[in-house]
């Protein structure tokens, strides 16, 4: 009896199991862990936007309830050969496609991607591109796409042929931007049938027509040099221009090296735009009696350019240049047309100009857009002052009789709007302080911008809060006073109740453990929009994943909020091979293998060599972004390294071990422990090290950061056949200026206490300090136990590629404090850099501050980054 009773009053879906189905294999989820006969409603919500899945259907049944997913088809691989200029990631972007991306039906089979990547090939000259396409889909609606391409040859830009012109190629070539030596771009040239139009019709040719009919291929007789240093005529004339110039000739030598080099021989592929054109009758306007427009003005103002010769045009024509005779004071003007053949005659009477009487302007002659920008100006005036409902307009009485015209500007000001306060009534400190900020800058100008923005930082902080049905009424006072209307805002704010976190699920891991994603996962009792923001960072900086989202669904009668994070994982497997040089260390080259997400537990190990003329290491590096929480995390490393310096060789080898505590999202404290051993000019050196680091890095974006903030503390204790501490201080600021200029400032110091040998003591001088002096210069011979360092750079951009640097370096080496500001070393200098397909390129020059300074500059050339 109490079971029928309790069947009349709780649904059956309380009891059933919940059964999740799919037309193919959903990805790896805790769904099935997370969806039960309590939130199955809500789950489905949440499953619908899930990117993989079309739609979701749901069915309840005395046997149980089951929640039927429809997946898309997933491009599970794409295989691409054959590519050698352009590298697989480009392909992709054009192309839109990533591994592991649904897609949406009939729009993937309709796409012709052949077609698409041959012209990607054909907008990098490589115009004889082949391609080929095949797509494997199975059972489980997995995609296999295979691009098969044979490049061919690259075609450089020569002269246009313009079939039907009458003006020389050079004229027309000027026309369209073509620039002879630069590599090919197909859909350059189909676009530019719009720029040749406009200038056969600014030439008189109202009814001409211009077709683009495809490329002209040529094999080259003999050597085209334009490749070196591709141009047009406009170089001559704009001598800058030629920076340009030379920096395409050195990406058309690193970026097609082969094809360059035939061009530059005579065996190369050269390729013309072929256009097509109607010229068609050439229209002249000719004025008789014009003298205060030029011919080329009157056949801008008549329209005739845009709308062609008929008789209704020509009038229009007309009406066009009567009005614009009128708006400079031409109220007598007459004007007459006849057409002879192709020439258009206007005959015009422009009569006397009419003077303005009134308004501080008597005696100027009338000018209706001077007039109108004056009224303008006039009201702007007025806005700045308060009057922001102001209106006005141009009032004008023309007098014949006197050649005169009576002008008065009819302005209404209205009244000053003044936004006086906005008030909170309510006790929340936190909604308290979000109005001070405001109410500091009170009384102002009425701005609604100043409104809006206090309306989104209230959401804001409701969402960062957790109330979800947080939501505020607004009350305006209205009060007169004089020329004044002032406006009071009162805010009355209904914070609703804070919401509980709901249940999280994850959609799309493959590899990684659910033990490993809850570690980044940031979780509270209540939910806000902090919880999101750092669990995205952490993810992101995980090194696992190359992608993450996360959804929020917001279940009102419950009061909680459920979380999707969908995420897709980075390939795990690393491989990088760097070339770079510099004049202070020669050719230098790194090679790293690794492997990413070791077991699903985020581990990553690497093995790295560096070689160059000065170093060379062998390092096997083992870390974990997250170590059991999303609070620790954890470094180490094997290590062999040979050192070249001025006064001393050292081999080293050993291990380190760094253990993290983040104290907030960007700094981070903990122990360091080394085990290491030294060999110097065949003395050996035993030690450990005991140490204790303070971190803080700030990037405002993750993935191209503008803005960069790096500091770092040490302090370590070393034992063994040596004893000494050493401190260690790094502060380094990346700032962004207006109009893409940059600041950057780097301030170091350190000092050792104890017998420290001489690998652990300070020299400055070289590529990567004090750039006035030679490598190590400053401290010789032994060392010293104090120094100091700062540097400031200002990086303005010149033409593209290419930027400036202007910089300082100042320091000092010293074995007592005292000393260190007695003997500072400083220096000044200029950089250029030119960013190339194989990285930066920069050169620098820098003078010492020292006697003969003009003969003791110091050049360093770098290929690549350096640190």
């Amino acid at each position: 009896m109490l079971f029928l009773i309790l069947l009349l009053f709780f649904p059956l879906s309380l009891f059933a199991q919940v059964f999740i189905m799919s037309n193919y294999p959903l990805r790896k989820s805790n769904m099935e862990r997370v969806i039960n006969e309590r939130n199955y409603r809500d789950m489905v919500d949440i499953i619908r936007k899930i990117e993989d899945v079309k739609d979701v259907y749901l069915m309840e049944s005395e046997e149980g309830i089951y929640i039927y997913v429809e997946r898309l088809p997933i491009i599970r691989s794409i295989h691409i050969k054959g590519n050698v200029a352009l590298i697989r990631e480009e392909i992709l972007s054009y192309l839109g496609f990533y591994e592991g991306m649904p897609v949406r039906g009939p729009e993937f089979k309709d796409l012709d991607v052949e077609e698409r990547v041959k012209r990607l090939y054909m907008d990098r000259g490589f115009l004889d591109a082949s391609v080929g396409v095949t797509l494997i889909k199975d059972e489980d609606g997995y995609i296999d796409l295979y691009i098969g391409i044979d490049e061919g040859p690259v075609y450089f830009t020569d002269e246009g042929v313009y079939r039907g012109a009458s003006y020389p190629s050079s004229v027309l070539d000027e026309s369209i931007g073509l620039v002879r030596g630069r590599v090919v771009k197909e859909s350059f040239f189909r676009e530019s049938v719009f720029q040749l139009q406009d200038f056969y019709i600014r030439e008189g040719f109202w009814d001409s027509f211009v077709y683009y009919e495809g490329l002209g291929k040529l094999r080259l007789s003999r050597p085209f040099y334009h490749v070196l240093m591709p141009g047009d005529r406009e170089i001559r004339r704009k001598p800058l221009k030629f920076l340009g110039s030379l920096s395409e000739g050195i990406s058309n030598l690193f970026s097609h090296p082969i094809a360059t080099f035939r061009a530059i021989t005579g065996r190369g592929f050269i390729a013309r735009p072929v256009f097509q054109i109607i010229e068609g009758r050439r229209y002249k306007i000719n004025s008789e009696g014009a003298s205060f427009f030029t011919e080329k003005e009157l056949t801008a103002i008549s329209g005739l350019q845009s709308k062609g010769v008929d008789p209704f045009s020509l009038e229009e024509a007309r009406e066009n240049i009567i009005r614009a005779y009128q708006k400079k004071g031409f109220f007598d003007v007459k004007v007459e047309y006849e057409m002879t053949e192709y020439t258009i005659n206007f005959k015009i009477q422009e009569g006397d100009r009419y003077k303005i009487l009134g308004e501080g302007f008597d005696g100027q002659f009338y000018d209706e857009d001077v007039l109108e920008k004056i009224l303008k100006s006039k009201l702007e005036k007025l806005y700045k002052e308060g009057y922001t409902l102001a209106d006005g307009r141009l009032k004008r009485e023309v007098l014949r009789d006197k050649k005169e015209v009576k002008v008065e500007f009819d302005i209404n000001p209205g009244k000053r709007q003044i936004l006086k306060d906005v008030k909170y009534e309510g006790e929340n400190k936190d909604i308290k302080e979000l109005f001070s900020k405001y109410r500091d800058k009170l009384p102002a100008i009425f701005n609604t911008n100043l409104i809006e923005a206090i309306n989104i930082d209230l959401q804001n902080y409701f969402l960062k809060k957790g109330l979800m049905d947080g939501n505020f009424d607004i009350d305006v006072k209205v009060q007169e006073e004089g020329e004044n209307i002032f406006y009071i805002y009162t805010y009355k704010v209904e914070e609703g109740q804070v919401y509980k976190l709901g249940d999280t699920i994850y959609y799309g891991y493959e590899k990684t453990s659910p033990r490993e994603l809850s570690y980044m996962t940031k979780r509270a009792q209540n939910y806000s929009q902090n919880l999101d923001d750092e669990t995205l960072h952490n993810m992101l900086t995980s090194g696992i994943f190359n992608g993450v989202s996360i959804d929020t669904f917001v279940d009102k009668e419950k009061k909680v909020v459920h979380r999707l994070i969908q995420v897709s994982e980075d390939k795990r497997g690393i491989f990088d091979l760097s070339i770079g040089y510099n004049t202070e260390e020669n050719i230098s080259l790194e090679a790293f293998i690794g492997l990413r997400n070791l077991f699903g537990a985020g581990l990553s190990s690497g093995l790295k060599y560096r070689k160059t003329g000065k170093r060379e290491l062998y390092e096997l590096s083992l870390s974990d972004n997250f170590l059991f929480s999303s609070r620790y995390w954890l470094k180490s490393n094997m290590f062999k390294t040979y050192e070249e310096h001025k006064s001393y060789n050292l081999d080293s080898y050993g291990s380190n071990l760094q253990l993290g505590y983040r104290i907030t999202r960007n700094t981070s404290i903990g122990p360091v422990f080394s085990l290491l051993r030294n060999e110097v000019d065949g003395q050996k050196y035993n030690l450990r090290k005991y140490g204790v680091f303070l971190l803080r890095e700030f990037k405002d974006d993750i993935f191209s950061p503008s803005r960069i903030h790096y500091d770092s503390v040490n302090l370590s204790l070393a034992e063994g056949d040596a004893r000494y501490t050493r401190f260690d201080l790094s502060t380094f600021y990346l700032i962004p200026l207006p109009r893409n200029f940059k600041l950057s400032f780097k301030v170091a110091g350190g000092a050792v206490w104890g017998d420290a040998p001489i690998f652990d003591r300070f020299f400055l001088g070289g590529l990567r300090d004090l750039r006035g002096y030679s490598f190590e210069e400053v401290g010789q011979p032994n060392g010293g136990k104090y120094y100091t360092f700062g540097r400031l750079e200002f990086i303005f951009p010149l033409r593209e590629p290419f930027v400036g640097v202007a910089f300082g370096d100042a320091g000092s080496v010293s074995d007592k404090p005292k000393d260190l500001f007695k003997n500072l070393k400083a220096d000044v200098g200029l950089a250029l850099g030119v960013n190339t397909p194989i990285g930066p390129i920069r050169l620098d020059v820098a003078f010492p501050f020292e006697e003969k300074w003009l003969n003791k500059f110091k050049v360093y050339l770098s290929v690549g980054y350096y640190y």
